[in-house]
């Protein structure tokens, strides 16, 4: 296997989640700085959610037509540009709304091409394995970064949090430029707003990409929005600083990590349906963790520890189902699989904000419903012809 194509490609894909994650612990002090309340800082979330997912669906059929490289580049350049309007207009709330918004246009091309880069270069029992470090890069980034964030803020503030993201953006951009190689093999013409809408019409009435991708944007918003509400509970409840906030966060993470290993060694030896039915009996689980234990930081850690071990379990195997049968549609079904994630976890978020989620207990209800969700789209999607000539 080609792991160096694989390990920029985890890299490309981190930008997106970094910019998300990175940001969760400073929302409190942001809040605090701009005196607004906790629902209305929440919205340098969810317009960054807004930008980053339906930027996804021009970029991948664009990306189809005139290759990976060229849209990689300019998405990283339009996300520099949203990053030093935040940092330069910091003491806005509405100029880091718009920042946060460009910033969130211009990081969607990550998320797409690199998925739709390692379609191009990988195939055969090789894609899933590929397509799981993938989906392990782009679980993993938005757990790891809130303990990076938490750091950061403490020791130096919440605007350094976005001068950290606009270096990392420049680092990216550079070995793009200097180590990435094109991998679309036939370059074409532009696709009309009518082609577009006619492939994402044909992938949406597909009852197997609808069910797979589906989990996928489901079990990323419970992550979402589970990661979104851990630092008020845990700093504004409990009363924590966000670098011990830091600390605990790695336990979650660790789950991650585990969830990962865990799918890439036995999804081969029992196959994705039996896997991927774990993820709603481990969900159940952390629902009930949660919703009986005491509002403690080792307590609420180990319920969001199990969640993420389903989660960590069904994104790999979804990510791979999703684009095994899609060749000469990469870019186009990594948009809409990845730009449905975003556009359902902003969705997600603001209502279940606006429903007034803040208590663990609460969560753990939600985590119930989206389990009861995730095991019928596994049936249904594994009844599908398409899945039963992949297995």
């Amino acid at each position: 296997m080609n792991f160096k194509a694989i390990l920029i490609a985890c890299l490309i894909i981190s930008v997106g989640q970094l910019s998300m994650g990175l940001v969760f612990p400073s929302l409190p002090w942001i809040a605090k700085d701009f005196e607004v309340s906790h629902e209305q800082v929440q919205i340098l979330i969810s317009v960054y959610l807004l930008g980053f997912g339906p930027s996804q669906f021009i970029y991948g059929p664009v990306s189809d037509a005139i290759g990976r490289k060229k849209v990689l580049l300019l998405g990283l350049v339009i996300a520099m540009l949203g990053l030093l309007m935040i940092i330069f207009l910091s003491h806005s709330f509405t100029g880091m709304v718009l920042g946060r918004f460009l910033q969130g246009l211009g990081t969607g091309c990550c998320a797409v091409l690199a998925r739709a880069s390692t379609r191009d270069s990988f195939s055969g029992a090789e894609l899933p394995v590929a397509m799981s470090y993938i989906a392990m890069a782009a679980s993993i980034t938005p757990l790891i970064a809130p303990v990076i964030g938490g750091f950061i803020n403490f020791h130096f503030g919440w605007t350094m949090v976005f001068i950290s993201l606009l270096g990392y953006l420049s680092l990216v951009w550079a070995i793009v430029a200097l180590r990435f190689q094109e991998t679309l093999d036939e370059p074409s013409a532009l696709p009309s707003p009518k082609k577009m809408l006619l492939q994402y019409r044909e992938l949406l009435s597909s009852r197997y990409f609808i069910s797979f991708a589906s989990i996928g944007w489901l079990n990323f918003s419970l992550m979402i929005t589970t990661i979104s509400l851990m630092p008020f509970i845990m700093q504004d409840q409990i009363g924590m600083t966000s670098d011990k906030y830091a600390m605990w966060a790695l336990i979650p993470a660790l789950g991650m990590l585990a969830g990962t290993s865990i799918c890439n060694r036995v999804r081969p030896l029992i196959g994705s349906k039996k896997l991927l039915l774990c993820t709603p009996v481990l969900h159940v689980a952390a629902a009930l963790w949660l919703f009986l234990c005491p509002v403690e930081p080792l307590y609420l850690m180990l319920g969001q520890l199990l969640m993420i071990l389903g989660n960590s379990i069904a994104l790999p195997c979804v990510q791979a189902m999703v684009m095994q049968p899609y060749k000469k549609q990469a870019g186009a079904a990594a948009a809409m699989s990845g730009g449905g994630q975003m556009v359902v976890s902003s969705i997600v978020s603001m209502v279940l904000l606006h429903l007034g989620v803040s208590q663990a207990w609460h969560l753990s209800l939600i985590i119930i419903v989206f389990a009861v969700i995730t095991l019928i789209n596994v049936i249904r999607g594994f009844a599908t012809q398409e899945a039963l000539q992949s297995i």
